[in-house]
């Protein structure tokens, strides 16, 4: 009998957010993601305290991707325009299927609705994000207050269509950064 190599919390976590994304959170339990990934709920507790540290975790780890890599990746451009470019690029970008792909940006709007841990980790994202456009438009002259809150509805509407099925993030932002940056 050939042995499985052991689950990391990165399995867990990535499973968390495949379930997310494919039946919402009420996916989010240890036995069935242990079913999901073919162990027991042993190993599960291994890596968390219980289901409120795994959720935890998750939002911890989503936060850290979806804002904090992002902007220290975009921050390595020489400028605020190529900053805004290579944002702006990296958005139509779909996240890891490993991680939920596509549907993990709505799966976890969607779970904000109901859990107020969720609500208060998404408005903190929000928050980062809208500033940090905020900071990059400033940087090629368009200092409207507007506009980066504008901007980023227009990101999450594409995002969600484009998750969807019915909209095209490749296409949009591309169409959104030729406005923002025109001469």
């Amino acid at each position: 009998m050939v042995k499985s190599p052991r689950l990391t919390k990165e399995d867990w976590l990535a499973a968390g957010f495949r379930a997310l994304a494919a039946d919402g959170p009420g996916a989010l339990r240890a036995e069935a993601l242990a079913r999901t990934l073919k162990t027991t709920k042993g190993s599960f507790y291994w890596h968390f305290q219980d289901l409120p540290d795994y959720k935890a975790q998750m939002l911890a780890l989503w936060r850290t991707k979806v804002a904090t890599e992002v902007i220290d990746a975009v921050a390595q451009e020489p400028n605020a325009a190529a900053q805004l470019q290579r944002l702006l690029a990296r958005a139509a970008e779909a996240p890891p299927d490993a991680f939920g792909g596509r549907a993990i940006e709505p799966a976890v709007r969607a779970w904000a609705l109901t859990d107020s841990d969720v609500s208060a980790a998404l408005s903190e994202v929000d928050a980062i994000r809208v500033a940090f456009v905020a900071k990059l438009l400033a940087g090629v002259g368009l200092t409207d207050p507007d506009l980066p809150q504008a901007i980023y509805a227009a990101y999450l509407g594409l995002d969600d269509l484009t998750a969807k099925g019915s909209g095209d993030i490749a296409t949009g932002l591309p169409a959104l950064t030729r406005l923002l940056l025109r001469p």
